[in-house]
């Protein structure tokens, strides 16, 4: 049977490993509380860490998603708003169309419903090039310049076609894009003149179409309509402004699918923010009180064994003799 021999160093050396096991217990506890964080350093909670960093990279993407719901919601907001006002033009083109179409208005009549179709044009190409800081909604890709441009009755659309990729899309969650713009040209169309001279309808290139061809074809008519033909031709063109403004509308829908859209993932964001947070803070997070009372206790228990290691370190053989 063996037999262990206690000796004065072998409890010197356990006086004074306990005595800085303490000390580092209070030194962490102090850490904690200044801090206001479980973990300080990897060896605190090597798990916990894990599962800190997890949420912490969960927490950075989300908040890049939402910044990135926000300036879309801003811009599609805005689109929104250009496009009601559209609406409203056109449906005064309308108002106008019908008025130009009665029998009993005077060429001069017309032609004072013709100037203010010049007015509606002029105010369509301004709502077209509406920007945001100067990033044009309408033009597709080509952000940085107006997308509509006006000479005289030659109205040109200078962003991207819709036969390119005109699509602008954001991220706003994990593998989840969404576009954020219509293309100026399907929205409004152009107007282009292939021969010199007033630009009648025989005269518009290809391309021409939509609500700028529609509304330059209206002015044109009321501005001849002392010819019988042309009160033919504005009642075509009331036709026509209904598809047109049913084409708006179109839009319009898709601009505010998109707006719910980002509304309701912006939603769900908010929420997973709320829940992370709190997981987050349930790991990091201290409890003040309850810390501070270990931190007491600890301070006793440091201080009992500073005294038990002093007394025992004062030993000497002469206390035996």
């Amino acid at each position: 049977m063996g037999i262990n021999r206690i000796t004065s160093s072998l409890m010197s050396n356990q006086a004074l490993n306990y005595l800085g096991k303490n000390l580092s217990l209070l030194t962490s506890m102090q850490e904690k509380i200044s801090s206001g964080q479980n973990i300080n350093k990897p060896s605190d909670d090597p798990i916990g860490l894990t599962r800190i960093l997890d949420l912490s990279n969960t927490l950075k993407t989300d908040a890049r998603y939402s910044s990135n719901i926000q300036d879309a919601i801003s811009e599609v907001n805005t689109a929104d708003t250009v496009i009601n006002n559209m609406v409203e033009l056109v449906q005064r083109a309308q108002e106008l169309a019908t008025q130009g179409a009665n029998f009993t208005n005077n060429q001069d009549g017309r032609n004072a419903i013709a100037l203010e179709i010049d007015q509606l044009i002029n105010q369509m190409v301004q709502l077209g090039n509406t920007d945001i800081s100067g990033k044009y909604l309408f033009g597709g890709f080509r952000t940085d310049i107006p997308p509509f441009s006006r000479t005289g009755d030659d109205i040109s659309y200078n962003g991207t076609p819709p036969t390119e990729s005109w699509q602008r899309s954001v991220d706003i969650s994990r593998g989840v894009q969404i576009t954020t713009n219509i293309n100026g040209d399907d929205l409004l169309g152009q107007v282009g003149v292939t021969a010199a001279g007033p630009p009648l309808p025989s005269t518009y290139s290809a391309a021409s179409h939509g609500v700028f061809k529609t509304l330059i074809d209206l002015k044109l008519s009321l501005q001849a309509s002392g010819d019988p033909n042309q009160l033919t031709e504005i009642r075509n063109r009331l036709d026509e402004l209904t598809t047109d403004l049913n084409t708006v509308l179109s839009k319009q829908a898709i601009i505010g699918s998109a707006s719910n859209r980002l509304e309701v993932t912006q939603g769900r964001l908010d929420e997973r923010k709320s829940v992370l947070t709190k997981q987050y803070a349930s790991i990091q997070d201290i409890d003040m009180a309850k810390t501070i009372a270990d931190l007491n206790q600890q301070q006793n228990v440091f201080q009992a064994s500073l005294t038990v290691t002093g007394r025992l370190l004062q030993t000497s053989l002469l206390n035996y003799l």
